[in-house]
């Protein structure tokens, strides 16, 4: 039987994923906040909403902003697999960091 050998990453590969990893839960956890506040709240403005023609808030309550734009035209407005960008990438980034090698 053969022996199996150890592989370890380099220390700077997992750092480099941690870092990287929270700075996208920061972010879509923060897309997720904006989006909710923006539906709850019309008056609600962002610290992403520059301009009236640069405004994440806009972006994230846009129809390409849920399912990723495909969602709604394939299963309709109503489906529940519909859901803000945000929780996509939330759901993506804690996998790259607890599944990550």
């Amino acid at each position: 039987m053969a022996a199996r050998r150890s592989f370890r990453l380099p220390i700077w590969e997992i750092m480099s994923r941690c870092l990287l990893c929270t700075a996208g839960l920061v972010l879509s956890g923060y897309a997720f906040y904006v989006e909710t506040s923006k539906e709850a709240d019309h008056s609600y403005t962002a610290m992403c909403d520059v301009s009236e023609s640069v405004s994440c808030s806009k972006v994230f309550t846009s129809r390409f902003g849920r399912g990723f734009g495909l969602v709604e035209l394939i299963l309709g407005a109503d489906s529940p697999l519909n859901l803000p960008n945000s929780l996509f990438g939330l759901a993506f980034y804690i996998l790259q960091l607890t599944l990550g090698e």
